[in-house]
């Protein structure tokens, strides 16, 4: 499988954790092919698995798995809690568990679980990383490295891109499994403010939203499969030469002047990646960059 967006150049990435010279490899063109077209200010990129689809494939998990025929689910507010969303994403999300009949919902008493999923439900998480913490999903990560580096060859035509760049590397844990190895490339400026945040507990991305207050687009995104060599599967705990979905994304920070650059290599035995077009009507105020509502209380990519 590959599936590349127009514009973007293919590279075969270092292997993770490398430092790149900054000379000519002999794997990736020198530069990258960058669009300089104006962006408007308010863009916003369509999430191809927003949230109530990711909290619908949650749910319907715990069907398969925990739950009991007659078995009575949490409220809408109690759900809107335990994922941190709101109430009308828990509803969108119980409504097409209903259509499919696996609940029914009685006014004042509440929603029960009538029909298990006729197919057992795929143990793969799908989504956009970035959810992952704002759903309260049992993840966390590893930092692995953090440092200036000398900017990669086919960096160097990145707007934002100086002599040198930040190299955050991290291991990504869903269920005290790892799912994925993360390499973010960022602009100086927004590395050296990343670095001391919680890298832990949040998504890159998060935090350059919510704690710097600045505005991430993404621009870019290209898939491709390859195969693990032997430092990533150690580190995915994997055999050499199993199957990894490797995704590239590229955004925009603030204004155009810093830029993050994301190489993730996601276990295929455990990340499926989804684009759902129906939901594209119907979700847009919880696109990437659309900031979805506040939960009633509480909570924990």
């Amino acid at each position: 499988m590959n599936v590349r967006l127009p514009g973007f150049m293919p590279c075969t990435p270092d292997p993770p954790g490398a430092v790149s010279s900054g000379g000519e490899s002999a794997q990736c063109p020198t530069t990258m092919t960058v669009k300089k077209t104006a962006v408007p200010k308010v863009q916003e990129f369509f999430n191809p698995f927003p949230k109530y689809l990711q909290v619908r494939e949650v749910l319907k998990r715990r069907m398969y798995r925990d739950y009991e025929l007659g078995d009575r689910l949490p409220t809408e507010e109690l759900l809107g809690r335990e994922f941190g969303v709101s109430r009308e994403t828990v509803r969108e999300a119980l409504r097409g568990l209903e259509q499919e009949g696996l609940i029914q919902r009685h006014r004042a008493k509440g929603t029960f679980f009538v029909r298990r999923p006729e197919q057992p439900a795929d143990d793969r998480v799908t989504g956009m990383i970035e959810d992952f913490s704002s759903l309260h999903l049992d993840t966390h990560a590893q930092v692995l490295k953090a440092e200036r580096i000398r900017t990669p060859a086919e960096m160097a035509q990145i707007p934002g891109a100086g002599e040198q760049i930040f190299h955050i590397s991290r291991l990504r844990f869903f269920e005290g499994k790892p799912l994925v190895l993360h390499d973010a490339f960022l602009s100086m400026k927004t590395g050296e403010q990343v670095v001391s945040l919680d890298l832990a507990h949040s998504s890159i991305t998060e935090i350059v939203e919510e704690e710097l207050h600045a505005r991430a687009t993404e621009e870019r995104q290209q898939i491709e499969a390859l195969v693990a060599d032997t430092e990533m599967a150690r580190l995915l705990e994997i055999p050499i030469g199993a199957p990894v979905l490797f995704i590239t994304r590229l955004f925009k920070v603030g204004d155009g002047d810093q830029f993050m650059l994301f190489r993730s290599y996601y276990r295929a035995d455990r990340y499926r990646y989804t684009v759902d077009f129906t939901a594209h009507g119907k979700s847009q105020k919880q696109t990437r960059n659309t900031k979805p509502s506040k939960p009633v209380a509480g909570g924990k990519k």
